[in-house]
Parts: structure tokens; sequence; C-alpha cells
């Protein structure tokens, strides 16, 4: 079974003068997203969330295991990415395939995220104050390729999503994964890319 992790580093804590310096407003929606469609009381950190459908907490080792294993299975789409840089500032992604899976017509998002890995932050105050914590499949932007509705496991897909870059962007520790996602936040099928070296 391929696990494609992604971290999404929330916001919700700057006001505390613990600035996340890759943390997000919009990471802090999803979270929020997460909170309704799973009927929780709160957000919290550090939360896993599994397929959209199940969550722990993030530092207890059996219960987020459980919760893969216990996971539902999907085939995992088939798509074929060409990755392009066509400005030093820009990234483009263009995809073409299928989700060998069917959508109903509740349907769904076709989600593209770029994320890093190699980052490190140097923790200044609260629980982890003078270490340095390592990051790794931080979401750094986040794409809707398209949306889909009731299609079949086959349906020919095929799409391009932008994405601005950041300063000191380097191919070599990002990757791609494009993921289905319903529109109660339930995934149902996911796909990783290495960016080409160099790029």
């Amino acid at each position: 079974m391929l696990v494609i992790l992604l971290a999404y580093h929330v916001d919700y804590w700057d006001y505390m003068g613990r600035k996340d310096p890759f943390g997000s407003s919009l990471c802090t929606l999803k979270q929020k997203a997460y909170v309704e469609s799973l009927n929780l009381d709160t957000m919290f950190t550090l939360q896993i969330v599994v397929q959209g459908r199940m969550q722990c907490v993030g530092n207890q080792l059996d219960a987020v295991l459980d919760c893969i294993k216990s996971a539902t299975r999907f085939a995992a789409p088939s798509f074929q990415a060409t990755i392009e840089r066509p400005t030093p500032e820009s990234l483009q992604v263009s995809l073409l395939g299928s989700l060998r899976i069917k959508v109903d017509d509740n349907g769904a998002n076709i989600m593209i995220a770029l994320y890093k890995c190699g980052l490190v932050t140097d923790i200044t105050m609260g629980e982890n104050k003078g270490k340095m914590l390592a990051n790794d499949y931080v979401v750094r932007k986040l794409e809707k390729l398209c949306s889909v509705k009731d299609i079949t496991p086959k349906k020919t897909i095929s799409g391009t999503v932008s994405f601005s870059l950041w300063d000191g962007f380097n191919s070599n520790k990002c990757g791609v994964a494009l993921f289905v996602e319903t529109v109660s936040h339930q995934i149902c099928g996911s796909q990783n890319f290495k960016l080409p070296e160099k790029l």
C-alpha cells in the first residue's frame, strides 16, 4: 500500500508569537473543514487525518498506524505528468489520464499539491523551545485541476495548473501530489510525481 503524506501548516498559533514560517490561512481553513466533516468539537495540533475519514493525535503512533491499516483501498489514478518551468517564477503541471474510480453525481475535485521536503524550523517558544524541527512534505501550494461529476473510471481527463514559486525554490526537494477529494472532503485516490532534476 502506498501512503502519500501531505503536511498542512496552520497559522492559528501566530497570535502567540509562535509563527510557523510555512503556515497559512488556507491550511487553517482546510483543517476547519475536516473538523466539520468529522463532527469534531475543536481543532488541535498535531492532528493527522487519513483519507478525510479518520483522524487521531499525530504523536500517538499506534493510533496513526491503525488509521492507515484500516483505510479503504482505492485504485490509484493513472496520470501522466508534464512538468515545466515556463518562467523562473512559475511551475506548470499538465496532466492526462484517468481516475480509475467512478465518480457519482455528487462530484469531486481533482486537487494538485506542490510540496517541499528538507525544511528546518528553529523553535523559539513553547514546549519545543530550543529545538530544530525537520519538516517534510510541507504543502507550499495547492490548486484545483478540475471538478468532475458522474464519470466512469476510464474517462480521460486532462488539465493544467500553474504555481507561483517562492524564493530559493529547489526542484530536488519538491514533489507534486494529485488527489481526488469529494465534496465531504474524503480522499478516494491519489498519485505522486517527482519533479524533473534541475528544473
